[in-house]
This record gives structure tokens, C-alpha cells and sequence, in this order.
């Protein structure tokens, strides 16, 4: 049963992921506020898919949403869509390792970047 101690360390957990995908960013680009956000949505996405499956990780990614509804309209779609894709690749790579995971999200930047373009025009 996933409940509020659940909760509370997925939280945390979460900021660790944060501060992976910002190293990780630092370390292969001098422009990591250019993807830092996409990737955040998806890595954690992806890791959390890998943990606690598709519905847990749809479950917390919408109330991220929820919660920081003060961002806009337009970021909560973006940041929809990125915790999407983030699922689709934790589906897609359920055994890849962590730093797997962020290489090929960091990989298919641009391809993701180009199909929220279109499908979202933003």
C-alpha cells in the first residue's frame, strides 16, 4: 500500500534525482539550464516508473502539478508531457540503470523536445 511514508521519502528521493540530473547536466553540456527542466520531469518520471510503477508515477506526477499550479498553464502541459515521456521510457527500459536512463533521455532530447512541439505547440 503506498501511503504517506511513501509519500515523504518518494519526495526525497526525488530531490536526489534533481540534484543527479544537474551533475549529470554539468558534466556533458556548459548550457544545462537549456534541458534541466525537461529532464528532471522525465528522469524522475522514468526512475519513479522503474520503482513503483505506471499509476504511482502518474499519481505523484499530477500532484507535482497540482502543487505548483502557481507555474502557469502552459508549464504544467510541459511538465505533463515530460513526466509522460518519462513513463514511457521507464515502461520501455524497466532493468536500465539510473545513469542509463539519463544518458538516453539526454540522447533523444531533441526528438522529444520536437514531438512535444508538436503535439502540444509548446
Amino acid at each position: 500500500m503506498y501511503g504517506l511514508k511513501e509519500l515523504i521519502s518518494d519526495n526525497e528521493y526525488a530531490k536526489f534525482l534533481e540534484r543527479e540530473v544537474g551533475d549529470y547536466l554539468r558534466s556533458v553540456t556548459n548550457a544545462p539550464q537549456l534541458y534541466s527542466n525537461d529532464l528532471r520531469h522525465q528522469y524522475a518520471a522514468a526512475v519513479f516508473t522503474q520503482m513503483r510503477g505506471e499509476k504511482i508515477t502518474g499519481f505523484l506526477g499530477g500532484l507535482n502539478e497540482i502543487f505548483g499550479f502557481l507555474s502557469g498553464h502552459d508549464d504544467m502541459n510541459i511538465d505533463k508531457y515530460n513526466n509522460d515521456v518519462g513513463i514511457e521510457y521507464g515502461l520501455k527500459y524497466p532493468m536500465a540503470s539510473r545513469a542509463d536512463l539519463l544518458r538516453l533521455l539526454f540522447q533523444d532530447y531533441a526528438k522529444n523536445r520536437a514531438e512535444r512541439l508538436k503535439k502540444i505547440g509548446i
